[in-house]
């Protein structure tokens, strides 16, 4: 090792991994350099969450081999990986929501005292003092079940932290979390740099990548296809190495307006209570026949509880809601759907998939009554239709009858879409719609969408990313604070205006 680099912390020298003839990965060499945003990009089913399992130890690889400062490392665990100070916080989470968050960041590794009890008190300390690090001052002794998503993102990285990791992978690690939240994370990336802590870094938001990256690596089919370095890298030079010519398919063509204004959805000073404060404060909108309306807002202002209360999940302490001008009350989600409307919701993992049914059956599982005679399913039509709505989601299955959970976080995503449109619904409400979504993966989402729309499809959905909601959206709301606080038209509107507005200075007291 005399050409050893003291800059190179890892490298994976010739990483193949075989699952019996399929080849996940081959051949690949991934380099992480000390000190620095290490960027891994790729499309879903490039190959990265298997290159970041085997540098994590999660599983092995079936040939090549993983040096950490020119020494040969042989990891047959995460707990083999934890001990040489790397660590991974996974996309979806993996927090115990029976726990606390202290309990989380040190299960499996608790402080003890005499050897026998746990020091919940250093415990505690710790964690603290991490989540201050963090920039999130959380509640330590706090159930992590009582947590916002974003927040149990937070404890999942506070947990690596306060072990010491000195490699640090984070995949997909602002996916739920808001634009404030994001810059706090942003923020301690750079501290963690000046420590010399390596960060490899895995996204689908290709301006974080740039804004954020030293190092790119990207991948395509299990290879390396492209690597370069801070000043040289682009999005057009990523998007070309991610999937060859999809630059202009990554940006949707404009909506088709139907020139209607049948209101499909009103809702009028709607309001929910949570923890004795309004969650939602008199909150009005109209949804129009075709038409797409995005809600953009900081975590915390009411977009998913305004998503809660419209798909019956929440039911709103007060307001009234409208479907085609008829008052309806929504006491729960059957009373959604049997009006037509329909969730997509922003945990596939939790609240989307059957992770034991097929690809076919999550597709066909709120609507298997409508193929249902005398009770017994017409499996024939049942499984017509959703290969043609697999078929029209793009949904990259060699077979229907594959589980889902061999589907990548994309195709999963589509599965979710399809079993909502299998409903046919007058509208479809969409939370974090693209979350760990690749860009064709998005693109052809996108499509999707509008496609639906033009066919008369209302649809309403929250999104964290200021891109993706004026892409997509024909009208803008911006929440704050449990209320609406501005309107736009999305062609028409800067991210400067619409994070302004998102960013009320002034706290409501009503």
């Amino acid at each position: 090792m005399s050409h050893f680099d003291p800059d190179l912390v890892l490298e994976a020298q010739g990483m193949t991994k075989q699952y019996g003839a399929n080849i996940a990965l081959d051949n690949v060499t991934f380099r992480v350099y000390r000190g620095c945003v290490n960027v891994l990009i790729g499309e879903n089913g490039a190959g990265k969450s298997t290159l970041m399992r085997l540098l994590a130890g999660v599983e092995q690889t079936t040939r090549g081999k993983i040096l950490m400062e020119g020494s040969s490392l042989d990891l047959h665990s995460p707990r083999d990986a934890a001990a040489q100070g790397i660590a991974i916080v996974h996309q979806e989470l993996a927090t115990l929501g029976n726990l606390s968050v202290a309990e989380n960041i040190f299960a499996g590794r608790e402080l003890v005292r005499a050897g026998l009890l746990v020091d919940r008190a250093r415990q505690e300390d710790k964690s603290r003092k991490t989540l201050l690090d963090l920039g999130k001052p959380l509640d330590e002794s706090s159930k992590t079940s009582d947590l916002s998503l974003g927040n149990r993102q937070v404890v999942e990285l506070a947990r690596s932290l306060a072990h010491g990791a000195k490699i640090l992978i984070l995949d997909e690690p602002t996916s739920a979390l808001s634009a404030s939240e994001s810059e706090s994370l942003f923020r301690v990336i750079a501290d963690l740099k000046n420590r010399g802590v390596s960060i490899v870094y895995i996204s689908h938001r290709l301006h974080e990548l740039l804004y954020l990256g030293d190092y790119f690596t990207v991948m395509r089919d299990g290879r390396v296809v492209g690597e370069g370095v801070r000043g040289s890298v682009d999005r057009q030079w990523i998007v070309e190495r991610m999937s060859g010519k999809i630059t202009e398919s990554a940006s949707a063509s404009p909506v088709e307006h139907l020139g209607q204004q049948e209101h499909i959805l009103e809702a009028f000073a709607l309001k929910t209570y949570q923890a004795g404060r309004p969650a939602l404060n008199k909150v009005s909108l109209t949804v129009n026949r075709g038409e797409v309306v995005g809600i953009y807002g900081l975590l915390g202002s009411g977009r998913t509880e305004l998503m809660e209360a419209l798909a019956g999940l929440r039911p709103p302490d007060a307001g009234e809601i409208k479907i085609r001008g008829q008052h309806i009350k929504l006491n729960s989600v059957a009373e959604a759907i049997a009006v037509g409307i329909t969730l997509v919701p922003e945990d596939r993992q939790q609240d989307g998939l059957v992770p034991e049914l097929s690809i076919r059956e999550n597709i066909s599982l709120a609507s298997l009554s409508e193929f249902t005679r005398h009770g017994w399913l017409r499996r024939k039509s049942e499984a017509a239709y959703a290969h043609e709505l697999a078929a029209q989601m793009h949904i990259a299955a060699a077979d229907l009858e594959l589980p889902v959970t061999a589907l990548s976080g994309g195709n999963q995503q589509k599965v979710i879409l399809a079993r909502c449109l299998m409903r046919k619904p007058l509208l479809m409400l969409l939370d974090e719609p693209t979350r760990g979504v690749d860009v064709r993966a998005k693109s052809e989402i996108y499509k999707v969408l509008r496609e639906f729309a033009s066919r008369g499809l209302s649809i309403l959905f929250t999104s964290s990313e200021i891109e993706e909601t004026r892409l997509l959206a024909d009208r803008i709301l911006v929440m704050a604070q449990g209320r609406i606080a501005a309107e736009f038209i999305a062609d028409q509107v800067t991210d400067e205006a619409l994070f302004a507005a998102a960013s009320p200075t002034v706290e409501t007291s009503q």
